[in-house]
Order: structure tokens, then C-alpha cells, then sequence
């Protein structure tokens, strides 16, 4: 069910990103509030691990990502940032998961699943980060139109 979702997460990461306007940390405390206040849905250790994972993205994205938000606003083209930083969030959680995974459990079963999850819903992840970036893109502007 939570990847179905990621339409509806990735328009509100989509929204924040832009609210922050390329401002430093600011992504990355709300993916590890986020992190902690979803922890007590699921209280196992697989659950902390995706949360591990899920702060690591969130820090490659917030420093990577902000560091071109000048540049792309500059040429009026936050359209495309925010929906490569959704494209990138989204396609790297799952090979950061595997990364985390590979530190805490054996290798074979994590390798063997998720060489049969992927390449399924890897497409569908992709084309709800494009969605979710261009309406959470939307979303903002008549945000923005309306504070005008």
C-alpha cells in the first residue's frame, strides 16, 4: 500500500522542497521528524531500518538538490527541479533500503527479494514521482499566486 502512496507523498515533499527554496536542513528535519513520528506504526527492527534509509535519502536530496536550486530558479525552470529531486528521491529509497538491509541482514534473502520486487514496482515508483512532482509543482504555484 505505501508504494501506491508515493503519489500523494511525493506531491507533499514536492511542495515543502519549494516552500524551502533551496534552504539547507530544512528537508532533511522533516524527513527525521517524519521518521520519528511513523516509527510507532510499525515497532520492528525492519521498520527502523527503512527509517535509516528513508533520513539518508532525505540528506543526499537536501544537499544535492539545494545546491542547484539558484541555478533552476534563475532560469525559471523549478518545474524540472522539483521533478528530478522526486524522480532521484524516489528510485534511490529503494537501493538505499537495499544498502541499509545488506548492513543488518544476510545477504541472499535481500538480494533474491528484492531482485523480485523491483523491477516491478521500480516503473510505477518512477512515473508516481513524475506526477507527484509536477502537481505538488502546480499545487504550489496557485499557492503562491494566491499570497500574491
Amino acid at each position: 500500500i505505501g508504494y501506491m502512496l508515493i503519489i500523494f507523498y511525493s506531491i507533499t515533499i514536492s511542495v515543502a522542497l519549494l516552500f524551502y527554496q533551496g534552504r539547507r536542513w530544512r528537508f532533511l528535519m522533516q524527513s527525521i521528524l517524519f521518521a520519528i513520528l511513523t516509527l510507532s506504526l510499525g515497532a520492528s527492527s525492519a521498520a527502523l531500518i527503512s527509517k535509516i534509509s528513508l533520513i539518508i535519502n532525505a540528506f543526499v536530496l537536501d544537499t544535492v538538490f539545494n545546491s542547484f536550486y539558484d541555478y533552476f530558479k534563475r532560469n525559471d525552470k523549478l518545474k524540472w527541479w522539483v521533478i528530478l529531486g522526486q524522480v532521484y528521491y524516489w528510485v534511490t529509497d529503494s537501493f538505499w533500503l537495499l544498502l541499509v538491509n545488506l548492513m543488518f541482514y544476510e545477504l541472499e534473502p535481500v538480494i533474491a527479494t528484492w531482485y523480485m520486487i523491483m523491477p516491478f514496482i521500480l516503473p510505477i515508483m518512477f512515473v508516481e514521482a513524475i506526477a507527484g512532482g509536477y502537481l505538488g509543482y502546480k499545487i504550489f504555484q496557485r499557492i503562491k499566486k494566491v499570497q500574491s
